[in-house]
């Protein structure tokens, strides 16, 4: 019959013993913790306090199984076998490490920010717990700074990592100071200093970070007490020690008022395997376990016999198999064979439980109450029942120390080799474990993959278990789905693949032969024909096949780039047989569109609103100066409205004017551009006339005499546009070269220097120019290829070039691109882009950029929500607010108001676009320094903002919030 057995479950540690101030630990084998001593602050954990002292061992309740214990003052530690810590007792200084100081832990309560720990420590009023990485955490304590903090406190509540260590292998607690013992056998110090016992090599008041101890060899172990330190060197075994030498537990031989304050080998000690130190003595275990001690000795804690301090190391009576000990502030302990601890020293608090309390010293070892547990060995292999359990030091006949789990069976027991016969041999409560006896070959009796087994034990028998199991047929001459047949069904085949040759030819499938996949062509050569692929196998497509010219349409309109072209026999996809196209991301750009008066080009034929009843451009249609305006008629005469204090005006007189008046001698006029003061006129024959104000040259004649009524600009032919800053005028050519003149003292003409000019000069460096405009004191060109140029002022980054340095000849604006059409303001630029989107920079103040704050750009921004603009105006000669307007007609507008001049019914800046009220069907915008003018599709002229001197030409020199229609005028 099988005999039943059950598992041996029960936890397995080494014994040690732990000493606190006045109370004391011992862990059994098998993880229990029995505790006595002093409780006035639940260091026993027994769940309340109590003044007098437990001298009775009693098992500390609610703790996991443990495999280290650990002691302060008045507080303990328990290492549980998963890593974990368990602390209870004083917790005044937060050394339970639960968050929170104060009071005491009345039982054994996880500290929840560990985890992983491989060892513990505690002395005084703080704790240590050593990682399994090899990071040491500290908690409690800390006014000498032995947490490791780097300062000093009063608590630390919470675990946290001591800093700039190494890999940490052992440390120890002193009352306030800390010994870490690294990887490399150095040894770190840290924390109350006051007798150099951190082995700084001086006295200090304390050590706030880790240092390390010189003077020492490599070390295999460390100890603190109170005021002094130890270790012991890996190669001899002797212990070194420093620091208070009061009662001689430095070892140097004699007693000292004087800290040793340099590591000094300790005399008469040699091959220690165990090292502890009590609060001002030391203790050391010799070979195989011989016990020494030395230093503090009032209570007989160095269980000599006697109550004398001893510097040296004195034999402890009778005390020489020891495996363990400790010490606590005047009492010790030892594990030995037999009865396991053995105490001596002061007993005032039941410490030694030995089950009295006593002030009197004892001076020799002596049993506490703490006996072994033994089990009967019924079947005499070793191990005994539990259920047959003895107590005692030694054991009767016929016990034993270890346990069984079938007393009954001699070749049951824990660690018996495990065969396959449906029992558990060897006590791991795992039965047949280890497949015993099985992992063999044999034979299944299947077909194919599934005929290879292997032997297992199943129940207590051995079977014959297949190796695989069957699956779906693969190209591998094997049998994988055991049903005697190999490779059926082409498995892997038909599969797309490369030949490896060329055209049509280098398309195949792929098919199982011979346990392998082979790729085979799906179609040979043949004739070649128009399909885009390499039909006859000789590395070309289509060829020996008419070709024609594709162009790549990306938005739709039938007409593509004549720089994507690729020739083809059939038409690409995404291409069409039309090339021409100037802007291939908007349909409404192409050579079959029509052009509209938009001031773009939206045939692609290299002229702008060419054929429509706006005529050179609508936007070319009216002006506006610093306070002055004016416009052009179908009839090409020229009308003009507002300030004339410099002859702006042009109507050979001086006098201001609310309502339009005419300039004299002009007919042929296509556009008209105001300066600050001065103004100019483009006649359908390409010349250039001028008039007003002209002490910085501006008007280009040669002189510095103001005009009031027009003279020609000698020169200056076959113009396409003209613009004018404050007191400078430039004029782009219909070859694309630009032309300046006037006031240069900020480089504005781009000339390269800052000399003004009083005839036209041209601008190096920049050809291939579509549109110009000028600011106050600059001026920017756009490139035929969407790029912008700028020169001149720079103090408000209205350049654009992410500096504010002026410029005397072009430079770049950097991150603008494909732009369609610019305006300057005074200090501010913008850019309109070929994909409706609106760009500024510049000046800020009034949020004339729009972008929703009043910050100044160096480089161009986004003005959000403004899309879908055919044509954008602002000042040409000082400015602070912008319009745009939109395809449908609408007119938007931010920036500076306090004239009324975005046109929204108010006098209140915006910094980002508004829509200006009841203006609609719109054909063009100009803007003056405070004023606006709108041209509508009907040809009437609308104005709004500053009238100061008749700019609006309503009759009126009232401001306008929101349009007025200019008197008697109509284009």
């Amino acid at each position: 019959m099988t005999t039943a057995s059950q598992a041996i479950t029960a936890v397995k540690v080494p014994q040690a013993v732990a000493a606190g101030a006045y109370h004391s630990l011992f862990l059994r084998k098998d993880g229990a913790v029995w505790a006595w001593g002093q409780n006035v602050a639940g260091q026993l954990g027994t769940g309340s306090t109590n003044s007098t002292p437990l001298s009775q061992p009693s098992q500390v309740n609610g703790l996991p199984a443990i495999k280290a214990i650990a002691a302060g003052i008045a507080h303990s530690l328990a290492l549980d076998v998963d890593g974990h810590v368990w602390a209870w007792g004083q917790n005044a200084s937060g050394q339970a490490g639960l968050g929170t100081a104060g009071g005491t832990v009345l039982i054994p309560t996880r500290v929840a920010a560990l985890s992983g720990i491989q060892a513990i420590a505690a002395n005084g009023n703080f704790s240590l717990a050593l990682g399994a990485d090899g990071r040491l955490w500290a908690w409690g304590q800390n006014a000498s700074g032995q947490v490791g903090t780097g300062t000093t406190s009063a608590s630390v509540t919470t675990p946290g990592v001591v800093q700039g260590l190494p890999t940490v292998r052992a440390m120890a607690a002193g009352v306030n100071h800390v010994l870490a013992l690294d990887a490399d056998g150095k040894v770190w110090g840290w924390g109350q200093n006051t007798s150099a016992q951190v082995g700084t090599g001086a006295t200090s008041a304390a050590v706030l970070v880790p240092v390390q101890v010189g003077g020492l060899p490599r070390a295999k172990a460390v100890a603190a007490g109170t005021g002094h330190s130890l270790i012991v060197d890996e190669q001899f075994g002797n212990v070194w020690a420093w620091g208070q030498n009061t009662f001689g537990q430095v070892g140097t031989g004699s007693t000292s008022a004087t800290p040793v304050v340099t590591p000094r080998p300790v005399d008469g000690v040699f091959a220690v395997t165990v090292l502890v130190a009590g609060h001002n003595s030391s203790m050391a275990l010799i070979g195989n376990g011989l016990a020494v001690a030395w230093g503090h000795n009032v209570s007989g804690q160095l269980g000599n016999g006697g109550t004398a301090n001893s510097a040296s190391p004195v034999g402890v009576t009778g005390v020489s198999d020891a495996t363990a000990l400790a010490a606590g502030a005047q009492h010790a302990m030892a594990l030995r064979p037999g009865c396991p601890v053995w105490t001596w020293g002061n007993n005032g608090q039941g410490q030694l439980g030995t089950g009295s309390t006593s002030s009197t010293p004892v001076t020799a070892p002596g049993t506490a109450l703490i006996a072994n547990t033994f089990y009967f060995d019924g079947d005499m292999d070793g191990f005994g029942d539990e259920y047959i359990a003895e107590q005692a030091c030694d054991p009767s006949p016929g016990f034993v120390e270890e346990l069984d789990c079938d007393d009954y069976s001699t070749t049951t027991h824990p660690g018996a080799t495990e065969t396959c016969n449906g029992a558990d041999d060897n006590c791991d409560g795992v039965v047949d474990d280890g497949n015993p006896s099985g992992g063999e070959d044999c034979a299944t009796g299947k077909q194919g993959v599934c005929a290879a087994g292997v032997t297992a034990c199943t129940q207590g028998s051995m079977v014959c278990q297949q190796r695989q199991a069957a699956s779906a047929e693969q190209c591998d001459s094997l049998d994988n789905d055991c049903d005697g047949a190999t490779d059926e069904g082409n498995p892997g085949g038909l599969l797309a693949c490369a030949t490896g040759q060329q055209g049509v030819c280098g398309e195949g499938v792929t098919y199982c032969t011979h346990g392998a996949l082979e790729c085979v062509p799906t179609q040979g050569a043949s004739s070649e024909v128009c399909d885009g692929k390499d039909n006859d196998c000789d590395g070309q497509s289509d060829d020996g096949l008419a070709f024609q010219a594709w162009y790549r349409d990306q938005d739709g309109d039938i007409y593509g780039l004549t720089s994507t072209s690729v020739l083809a026999c059939l038409q690409p996809a995404g291409h069409v047989p039309n090339g021409g196209d100037c802007n291939d991301n908007n349909p409404a750009f192409n050579p079959g569109a029509p052009e509209v008066c938009d001031g773009v080009d939206n045939d692609c034929d290299g002229q702008v609103d060419e054929g429509t009843s706006c005529g050179v451009a609508s936007a070319s249609k009216l002006a506006a100066g610093f306070n002055h305006s004016l416009a052009v008629k179908q009839d090409g005469t020229v009308w003009a409205w507002g300030r004339n204090s410099e002859g702006q005006l042009g109507d050979g007189m001086q006098t201001n004017g609310s309502t339009p008046v005419q300039a004299q001698g002009l007919t042929g006029v296509a556009a008209v551009l105001a300066g600050g003061r001065h103004t100019l006129a483009v006649k359908q024959d390409g010349t250039v006339w001028a008039w007003g104000r002209n002490s910085e040259g501006q008007l280009g004649d040669g002189t510095m005499t103001s005009r009031s009524t027009p003279v020609q600009v000698p020169g200056v032919t076959g113009v396409a546009a003209l613009v004018a800053g404050v007191f400078h005028t430039l004029a782009l050519k219909q070859d694309g070269t630009v032309w300046a003149w006037g006031w240069n003292n900020e480089g504005q003409l781009g000339d390269g220097t800052t000399t003004n000019r009083l005839t036209p000069v041209r601008v190096p460096g920049v050809t291939g120019v579509t549109a110009i405009v000028a600011g106050d004191n600059r001026t920017l060109a756009l490139k035929q290829d969407g790029t912008v140029w700028a020169w001149g002022c720079n103090t408000e980054g209205q350049l654009g070039d992410g500096t504010r340095t002026n410029r005397l000849t072009p430079v770049q604006v950097p991150g603008v691109t494909g732009v369609a059409a610019l305006v300057a303001g005074d200090f501010h630029t913008l850019a309109l882009k070929q994909d409706g989107t609106v760009w500024a920079w510049g000046r800020n103040s009034e949020g004339q950029l729009g972008d929703g704050t009043t910050t100044s750009r160096l480089t161009p921004v986004q003005v959000p929500g403004v899309t879908g603009v055919t044509g954008v105006a602002a000042f040409f000669a000082g400015g602070y607010h912008t319009l745009a307007l939109k395809q449908d007609g609408t007119v938007w507008a931010w920036g500076r108001n306090s004239e009324g001049q975005l046109g929204d019914g108010t006098t209140t800046n915006r910094s980002t676009p508004v829509q200006v009220t009841g203006v609609t069907g719109v054909a063009a915008l100009v803007a003056g320094d405070f004023h606006t003018l709108a041209l509508k599709q009907d040809g009437t002229v609308w104005a709004w903002g500053w009238n100061n001197v008749g700019q609006l030409g309503d009759g009126t020199i009232t401001d306008r919030p929101t349009q007025v229609q200019v008197q008697g005028l109509s284009l």
